[in-house]
């Protein structure tokens, strides 16, 4: 049982819920990140910060996370190449976009996993999953074009999506990248990934000091790498494996639904942006995609590592 959390810790429906609240509040965080912390610091201080609390809150497990690390360290590696670079694509996307569109474009990363899965392992998709991720794609061309789909033909994309599609694709490279994991403690495999992760943006930092675009994060800044840090990055992820441990992967895979719904109400009450027509049309599609998407999975069977971290 988690210390501190005794009651929490059997309510895998409170906990599910939680976790996807912390994921779309990642959006409004991101949003509010503007003007008070560069991107690329806010990533890897999200990362760093991370590591060294996992660190020393289980010092005492640092062989088994050796042991587990030379076992399959280069996708660790990779891992934390796609995490960090998913987190600076998301923070810099920010810079440029709403958090509602952050939030509905997360929202899609699953689907993006199981074509991911067909496309590269050859996994086996069915019809109602090819009619969800249809249906999801679709729902994401709707957001990035405004409502407007003509401006496809000319490419007229909003930058902040385009970045957060990129984002989108690092993630499920990182998530389609855990089905070669070795087997292990998913906390520690978290440990490790936050390590490989503030690694990697170690360069994202480099860059906005080189370019003149850092800059140290205010008292609101410390704020929004405080929420980050513990809610998105550390509570959710949580939550999330120890309602697998309690109910299985494939409910706990639906609830992923409910983050860009969450992450749409924050940005719309915290935020007081403006939910448009086109709006509600992506949000529709993309959840009822990832629901037809996720539908074969309800009997718990198989891996869903998606999280939007």
């Amino acid at each position: 049982m988690m210390p501190g959390l005794p009651v929490l810790w059997s309510r895998p429906i409170v906990l599910l819920t939680l976790s996807t609240i912390f994921w779309g509040g990642n959006a409004v965080a991101g949003r509010f990140a503007v003007g008070h912390i560069s991107p690329f610091l806010l990533t890897h201080l999200r990362w760093f910060i991370l590591a060294m609390f996992l660190l020393v809150l289980f010092r005492k497990r640092l062989q088994e996370a050796k042991e587990l690390f030379c076992a399959g360290w280069i996708g660790f590696v990779l891992g934390g190449i796609a995490l960090g670079g998913f987190n600076m694509f998301f923070y810099i996307a920010a810079h440029h976009t709403t958090a509602i569109n952050l939030g509905i474009l997360q929202g899609s990363i699953p689907i993006f996993v199981i074509a991911g899965s067909f496309l590269f392992f050859k996994d086996r998709i069915g019809p109602l999953q090819s009619v969800g991720i249809l249906i999801g794609l679709t729902g994401v061309l709707v957001l990035a074009s405004g409502g407007q789909l003509m401006r496809l033909v000319g490419i007229e994309f909003n930058i902040g999506d385009l970045y957060m599609l990129i984002g989108c694709g690092l993630f499920s490279a990182y998530t389609l990248g855990l089905r070669k994991q070795s087997n292990g403690d998913e906390i520690i495999g978290l440990l490790l990934f936050s390590i490989t992760a503030q690694i990697v943006t170690v360069f994202g930092v480099a860059y906005e000091l080189n370019t003149g675009e850092l800059f140290w994060p205010s008292v609101e800044g410390w704020l929004i790498v405080f929420f980050v840090t513990v809610f998105p990055s550390f509570l959710a992820h949580l939550f999330y494996i120890r309602s697998v441990q309690l109910i299985g992967v494939g409910i706990c895979g639906l609830f992923l639904n409910l983050v860009p719904i969450s992450a749409s109400l924050m940005a719309v009450t915290l935020l007081s942006e403006k939910f448009g027509v086109f709006h509600a049309v992506s949000l529709i599609l993309v959840v009822l995609g990832l629901w037809l998407a996720q539908k074969p999975t309800l009997d718990g069977a198989g891996r869903n590592h998606s999280s939007s971290s």
